[in-house]
């Protein structure tokens, strides 16, 4: 058995089907099902069903599959040790970020990062919660930036920093002056949908109130992303609680309808994560002192806060 067909085997399972992995894998179909079929002869086990279309994986497959990966990830590890070893920086980053995040921070970091490691390739993909943690668990993310703590036995947790939560008022009523979370709104209350940690979040806050969240928040409208929430939130003259980044982008007319949480003000903490074993260890260093230094100097001091948790 060689690498190249765990790797024949893996393509065949991401794309469910011979000819698309041959493409992806530049070799004919021939080749890449004599190869695959070697392997089956060798190990007495049958991994995929050809009768099927899309063609299908058996019982006994899945759990070789799974194997499988865990050599190929061990492989790429190695190769990445090697390089750190040898100072060299090539190859493939791959960030995961989640969308309350990834619109109000990336500007202030990526530029400069990617420009420090000119021969690695990053992607960003913006990813729930939960699609970060199994992507890092799966090792198909390299590094997740999201709010934590998480506490994942699986995963490492650096924290980057931490963020106040501000309200957006657009209600004409509105006092414009600070307010505690026992006297806000929460009957008008808009919120992202279901999935984001921030929706979370704002359940926590309305928890510290007290307050029943099922019986004094109005879901009739969620969102999925943060800029179609605030344009909601403004029009139907609403409110509804967002991070402190997403004010820098507001216009000054917008900035009008901003207030903040009296004390103790309700923050979340925006960490670094990575899986225990990742072996790109210096980048990770490097982004997480880049990013620290892109806010610095951008998030208000508090000295009375309180840490809502993403879970």
């Amino acid at each position: 058995m060689t690498i190249q067909q765990f790797k024949y085997i893996l393509a065949v399972v991401d794309l469910k089907n011979f000819e698309a992995a041959s493409e992806r894998c530049f070799v004919t179909q021939s080749t890449l099902s004599t190869m695959i079929s070697r392997f089956e002869d060798e190990i007495g086990v049958k991994i995929f069903n050809r009768k099927t279309k899309p063609v299908s994986i058996t019982l006994e497959g899945e759990q070789i599959i799974n194997r499988l990966r865990i050599v190929i990830h061990e492989v790429e590890s190695l190769k990445n040790v090697i390089q750190e070893l040898k100072g060299e920086m090539v190859g493939e980053l791959r960030i995961g970020v989640i969308p309350t995040v990834a619109p109000y921070l990336l500007p202030l970091f990526l530029t400069k990062f990617a420009s420090r490691f000119p021969k690695i390739n990053i992607i960003i993909k913006e990813m729930t919660t939960t699609q970060i943690q199994e992507a890092l668990k799966k090792r198909t993310l390299d590094i997740g930036l999201l709010a934590v703590p998480l506490e994942d036995d699986e995963l490492i947790e650096q924290e980057l920093y931490s963020e106040p939560f501000l309200i957006y008022d657009c209600r004409d009523e509105r006092s414009g002056h600070k307010i505690s979370i026992n006297n806000l709104d929460y009957s008008k209350l808009l919120l992202l949908q279901e999935g984001h940690c921030l929706r979370t979040q704002i359940f926590q806050i309305c928890e510290l109130s007290n307050l029943s969240a099922k019986n004094n928040v109005n879901f009739e409208f969620e969102s999925g992303s943060m800029g179609s929430l605030l344009n909601f939130t403004k029009a139907s003259k609403g409110l509804t609680i967002i991070p402190y980044l997403a004010s820098l982008d507001l216009g000054s007319e917008d900035m009008k309808s901003i207030i903040e949480f009296n004390h103790p003000i309700p923050v979340r903490s925006i960490g670094l994560l990575t899986h225990k074993f990742f072996v790109k260890k210096q980048l990770s260093k490097v982004l997480q002192e880049i990013i620290q230094e892109s806010v610095t100097g951008l998030m208000p001091k508090i000295n009375d806060s309180k840490v809502i948790s993403p879970i």
